[in-house]
């Protein structure tokens, strides 16, 4: 058997110094050592902390649970199930006791069944027919138990009608108080792939006619006001969308737990509309809940950095990226006076791509040849993360069953956001390990910084970053909040200096739900088949705001940037031509010490500063006047690169990055690079790119205003 791989999250991505932060690990059961490191200066800090720790299971699967309902002589289960997939056996409900179950079922062909189990025997009734998948079909188990025996009978209505029924003598029940789960049975067994509506518990054994009238009442008050005084629970979707639990509006208070962050604000039965609809997935995890193994503070004097708090198995010597080590990041914002420059790392962004697998983009892309012309070479930790769905998956899987993920969640463990990651496509780092260089590079230049995280400048606001003379981006901020989004524009707009330092930044709307900590929620809307969600169900239930990318909400990267996405490739990455707008008086600066007109020939990613993800700027998406284009890497780009989907129409002339500079008459200014890769270059000798982020940075923190400002 495997030897087990040291695993661990925190329970936070942000801690303050001072601040405690509790470690999860597993790994080979035994002796292990916890030890926090400053992932900047790369110090060790303090002694590491002897723990124990074991192999832990990941449970994964969304369903709802009550506990505490009643389990009466006579009753009924019913819901509204509309399936996603078959081939295994399906829980769709579980009343338990602990001496009796009572089962609603779909077997590997779909078809559905109920079951009373006891320590005296078992009670079952079928339908003959499979339920439709893509239609919302009635299902109600009703069972009277009396001195003479037990009755048991499946109705079936909607998109099939059918009725079972099964009667046993010596099978006799008493009330009792049970756990209902809908979704799945107890310990995530046998879990249900599909849409969930409406499920409800009555102290009457439902009838055919019941069933009959039931299939055209659709919504949680008109049903609950139907069923009147019988009704014990009914759960409603509706009632709080995306909420933890699932109220229970029969006015009985006996709510469910949605365990693992079903998605919700979905469409159920009927003609309305009503978002009375879940969906359930197995694959679905927002907490690995496993218990604590340790907690480690924050050191006071610890400054503002990232650091890592790093898990190793007894005796571990070997590097970072070795099974028997995990080491997971921790961003330190500041607890007293800032320092002149905010770095935000783009952590949402981490979230999105949190455990992004090989296999889905080879699903996604098919053939690679289109998008690269690298051989592709995987990692030990790509091929874990590949054969381990259990981690949870990330904003670019797609469910087993079908459909594409809208949750990301930080509570679990993460294997491709640590400091030597090396994404397989290009075989540099990207996202996090890349940002790092950016944060080692300003280190060693003796910049005085801090270090933010989306999460803080989403809660902290326009106030928060006032404080800073110049704020720089991450290489990848893609995923953004509308608070934060907000609190970037009033800070460019009150005289801010802001260094887009990435590219396709400020893309995707995303919410961020305080019910849910370190998690985020995306809706992409209707931008390909891959993510496409159903008509109507792209408002987030997180903020109740439309979901899609931010330029259809009239707000394009371009109008804050100066740029926003424009093509995607992994061909051989050019570097930027200087242009006219590079030698005016106004911006010479950005190139002084520099005499090649081609800036970023090299880098670590690619071979060159302009690839993977990039920007062009473009007025009519609200690239503001005066906008200065510096350089650009048009006309350098092979085949490899290809429009994003939203740009298709415009052609190869759409496929470049582009360097611009933007001086406000506020006294503020914007530079952007327009391109992943900028940041992964100043990892590499390519001095030339290393010495434009210092010109600007250095001219960014003075003070005086520029010269030229129309």
């Amino acid at each position: 058997m495997p030897r087990p791989r040291m695993l661990a999250y925190l329970d936070r991505w942000s801690a303050s110094p001072g601040q405690r932060v509790n470690v999860h690990a597993s790994g080979p059961a035994g002796a292990a050592r916890v030890e926090v490191v400053d992932l900047v200066s790369q110090a060790v800090l303090g002694q590491a902390m002897p723990v124990t720790v074991e192999p832990r299971r990941l449970l994964t699967g969304s369903h709802l649970e009550a506990t505490g309902v009643p389990a009466p002589a006579r009753g009924s289960v019913a819901l509204w199930l509309r399936p996603h997939g078959a081939g295994a056996r399906q829980v769709a409900a579980e009343l338990d006791t602990g001496d009796r179950r009572l089962l609603i079922t779909l077997d590997e062909a779909g078809r559905p069944e109920t079951v009373i189990e006891t320590g005296s025997g078992v009670l079952r009734a079928g339908a003959g027919s499979a339920l439709p998948q893509g239609a919302w079909s009635l299902l109600v188990a009703a069972w009277t138990a009396e001195p003479s025996g037990t009755r048991l009978r499946l109705s079936i209505r909607g998109a099939v009608r059918d009725d079972a029924a099964a009667y046993r003598a010596d099978l006799p029940l008493e009330p009792a108080t049970a756990t209902l789960r809908f979704g799945a049975g107890s310990g995530h067994r046998d879990p249900y792939a599909g849409r969930l509506a409406l499920p409800l518990l009555t102290g009457d054994a439902l009838t055919s006619g019941d069933c009959d009238t039931m299939t055209g009442l659709t919504g949680g008050p008109a049903l609950a006001g139907h069923l009147g005084a019988g009704l014990l629970a009914l759960w409603d979707p509706a009632a709080d969308p995306g909420g933890p639990v699932v109220l229970d509006i029969s006015g009985n208070a006996r709510h469910a737990r949605a365990v693992n962050r079903p998605l919700a604000g979905l469409v159920g039965p009927g003609e309305d509309g009503t978002r009375t609809a879940l969906q359930l997935s197995p694959e679905d995890l927002d907490d690995a809940r496993w218990p604590r193994t340790c907690a480690v503070t924050v050191p006071a004097d610890a400054g503002s950095t990232v650091l890592g708090v790093r898990v190793r198995a007894h005796g571990d010597s070997h590097s970072d990226s070795h099974g028997d080590c995990h080491v997971v990041p921790l961003v330190v914002p500041p607890a007293g006076p800032a320092r002149p420059i905010a770095v935000v790392l783009p952590t949402f962004t981490y979230l999105a791509y949190a455990n992004h697998r090989q296999s889905s983009e080879a699903e996604y892309f098919g053939d690679y040849s289109h998008v690269t012309d690298r051989r592709i070479e995987l990692s030990d930790t790509d091929v874990h993360l590949n054969a381990h769905r259990d981690l949870g998956l990330s904003l670019y899987d797609q469910r087993r069953e079908g459909g594409p993920v809208y949750h990301s969640c930080g509570r679990r463990p993460v294997l491709n956001h640590t400091p030597d990651y090396r994404w397989w496509m290009t075989g540099a780092p990207r996202h996090f390990a890349a940002d790092l260089l950016l944060l080692r590079w300003l280190h060693a230049e003796g910049f005085a910084f801090d270090v933010l995280a989306d999460e803080d400048v989403h809660t902290g606001g326009a106030a928060l970053l006032a404080r800073y003379r110049v704020v720089l981006t991450g290489s990848h901020p893609e995923y953004v909040s509308a608070p934060e989004r907000e609190a970037v524009a009033a800070y460019v707009s009150g005289g801010g200096r802001l260094m887009y330092l990435g590219g396709n930044g400020f893309y995707w709307v995303t919410g961020v739900d305080p019910r849910h900590p370190n998690a985020i929620e995306v809706r992409r809307g209707h931008t390909g088949a891959w993510w496409d969600n159903e008509p109507g169900e792209d408002v987030l239930t997180s903020t109740g705001e439309p979901g899609g990318l931010w330029r259809e909400r009239g707000l394009a990267p371009q109008e804050l940037l100066g740029v926003g996405f424009t093509a995607q490739g992994w061909g051989p990455a050019p570097g930027f031509t200087r242009l006219p707008d590079g030698y005016r008086a106004e911006a010479a600066w950005v190139f002084a010490g520099i005499s090649d007109p081609v800036i970023g020939r090299h880098g670590l990613a690619l071979g060159g500063a302009a690839g993977d993800e990039i920007d062009r700027a473009d007025p009519g998406l609200g690239t503001p006047p005066g906008t200065l284009l510096l350089a650009t890497s048009a006309g350098g780009h092979s085949g490899h690169y290809q429009n994003a989907p939203e740009e298709a129409s415009l052609g190869a002339d759409a496929v470049r990055a582009d360097m611009t500079l933007r001086l406000t008459g506020a006294g503020g200014a914007v530079f952007a690079t327009g391109s992943v890769n900028w940041v992964a270059s100043l990892a590499c000798c390519d001095g030339d790119v290393r010495h434009v982020t210092r010109n600007v940075l250095s001219r960014f923190l003075i003070p005086k205003p520029f010269k030229g400002v129309t």
